[in-house]
């Protein structure tokens, strides 16, 4: 068929792994160091946005002048906080649903790409046992621009091989679903919200992803 679905091209925080919560502890915990404000909503807010611009506007928060090289510093002891939260996870932190609908999109012969601005999906994917269910997985070190541009979704497409509108990306991130609405590819949203009432497919949780319901939205656009 010239519309089918042929790749799903996934965001990993929030959407594959049960991470979004331990991102504000190490964040919190940085900013705290630094005298600076970091709420829940800032949290849902930076989610999918690179770490140079988070940390940024972190230190824009506090009345210190820092230079390049302690920023990358602040920004590398954050992830430190972080990998230390995630080193004992297991497959059952993964998502409610996912493994599942992964493994029916899997035996539906549907290629998977991820699209995170997270470096440490490919650990956490070999911790789940399914990191050799993946075809790519994007650098984001590699990257001109990141979320909300478009980039990090067209790559792991082009990375991929498959045209952009045989392609399904899936968002939990405001920056990274407006990502998507700017290319051809079906958007799946999950979350609530003005932004991700855009989406071809709204899902508040992803217990309601289900193989069988995407491809036939996506065939039904």
């Amino acid at each position: 068929m010239s519309n089918s679905l042929q790749a799903v091209i996934f965001d990993f925080d929030g959407v594959i792994a049960d991470t979004v919560p331990l991102y504000y502890e190490a964040t919190k915990k940085m900013a705290v160091e630094i005298g600076a404000p970091f709420t829940r909503e800032d949290n849902v807010k930076y989610q999918g946005v690179p770490r140079k611009v988070l940390i940024d506007d972190l230190v824009a928060r506090t009345d210190k002048v820092v230079s390049d090289i302690e920023k990358e510093r602040l920004g590398n002891r954050k992830s430190d906080y972080y990998k230390n939260l995630i080193a004992e996870f297991t497959v059952d932190n993964m998502l409610p649903g996912m493994y599942e609908f992964l493994k029916e999109l899997r035996e539906a012969g549907i290629k998977f790409g991820i699209a995170s601005s997270s470096s440490n999906a490919p650990y956490l994917l070999e911790r789940f046992g399914i990191r050799d269910w993946f075809d790519c997985i994007v650098d984001p070190h590699s990257l001109k621009k990141g979320k909300p541009d478009p980039e990090i979704f067209l790559t792991a497409a082009d990375c991929l091989g498959i045209d952009y509108l045989h392609c399904a990306a899936i968002e939990d991130g405001q920056a990274g679903l407006s990502g998507i609405l700017q290319t051809p590819m079906f958007s799946v949203g999950i979350g609530e919200g003005k932004v991700f009432e855009k989406a071809d497919w709204q899902v508040s949780s992803t217990l309601e992803l289900k193989a069988k319901t995407l491809l036939e939205k996506f065939n039904n656009r």
